[in-house]
């Protein structure tokens, strides 16, 4: 339950993680994140677990992506939460949650890796 970051072949950070519970595990892979998304809105996937769930504004304090989000295998994302109380446990729907703060650093060090960085505004 941890995230390993790397530059090249270099581990640069680790980070604790919540991950998929048994009933809707995380799937393993290896994919590409291609969107970014700072203060995502939460719109119920079209799944099972969500039927009866209503959207979340961006910025809202119940939205479960919290402060950012990473898409890799959509509806799996890696998302902040509004649960940090989560972190390290497997309670997720397949997505991978980290705290706020860390995925917003994580979001701003992918993007200026792809060399699309943007400033704090």
């Amino acid at each position: 339950r941890q995230l390993h970051v790397y530059q090249g072949n270099r581990r640069t950070a680790t980070h604790p993680i919540a991950v998929g519970s048994s009933e809707w595990p995380t799937r393993t892979g290896e994919w590409q994140i291609s969107q970014v998304v700072f203060n995502p809105e939460w719109v119920p996937p079209d799944e099972s677990w969500a039927e009866e769930r209503e959207g979340k504004a961006p910025g809202a304090p119940d939205n479960p992506l919290g402060r950012a989000q990473l898409i890799y295998d959509p509806p799996r994302t890696i998302h902040g939460t509004n649960e940090p109380a989560s972190i390290g446990k497997a309670v997720s729907h397949g997505s991978i949650r980290m705290r706020n703060e860390t995925i917003v650093q994580l979001a701003r060090e992918v993007m200026d890796a792809a060399g699309v960085g943007k400033d704090e505004s």
